[in-house]
């Protein structure tokens, strides 16, 4: 696929197919994961421009760059726009699975805190558990946290910020009359015109 696609055709097809990265024959499919994963996440995004504007699309701004605020969050549509994106940049013939690279980035942490060096065989039953209990956490909606957000805002009935309050009043006294006259309907004849037939 040609990576240069417009940010319109990326926005569009952001949503993940399920599909896992296929890996070449010969090499099991977690490993071949997790050097995805690893690649993915030392992707330099905050230096990739075609991504800062796609994404800046995606976030609604499309006039400015995201920033690298933006683009280091790890907020739903962020991983799904890097997950797409490095998809096509690599030329995958699936797309990453955002789902197993949420799981693997949750497991990293894990894995890093543990005292000793931690081997390739831990982290992946590291990863096998929490995809073992994937469809317990997928079987509620994720929202990225800004929506969920507004969400909550509505529902409590608190004023959203950015959004101006318009009063239900009607000011009196402060309308003025128009200057020109009023337009005749087509049906309308002035004073003195007759039909004619």
């Amino acid at each position: 696929m040609n990576p240069t696609r417009t940010p319109a055709v990326w926005e569009a097809s952001i949503q993940s197919s399920g599909k896992e990265a296929v890996p070449p024959p010969g090499v099991e499919q977690e490993k071949w994961d997790t050097e995805l994963f690893e690649r993915l996440s030392s992707y330099p995004f905050e230096d990739d421009h075609e991504f800062a504007h796609g994404l800046s699309i995606i976030l609604g701004h499309p006039e400015i760059p995201a920033s690298r605020a933006e683009i280091d969050r790890d907020d739903d549509v962020t991983l799904q726009a890097k997950c797409f994106y490095f998809s096509r940049k690599e030329k995958l013939s699936t797309p990453v699975n955002v789902g197993n690279y949420q799981l693997w980035l949750q497991a990293r942490p894990i894995a890093a805190e543990a005292a000793g060096p931690v081997n390739q065989q831990q982290l992946n039953n590291v990863v096998s558990e929490d995809h073992a209990n994937a469809p317990l956490k997928q079987a509620e909606p994720a929202y990225p946290s800004s929506f969920a957000h507004i969400v909550e805002l509505i529902t409590t009935g608190q004023p959203i910020p950015g959004i101006q309050q318009i009063p239900d009043t009607i000011l009196a006294g402060q309308d003025t009359p128009s200057a020109r006259s009023r337009r005749r309907k087509p049906w309308e004849l002035e004073s003195g015109e007759h039909v004619k037939r």
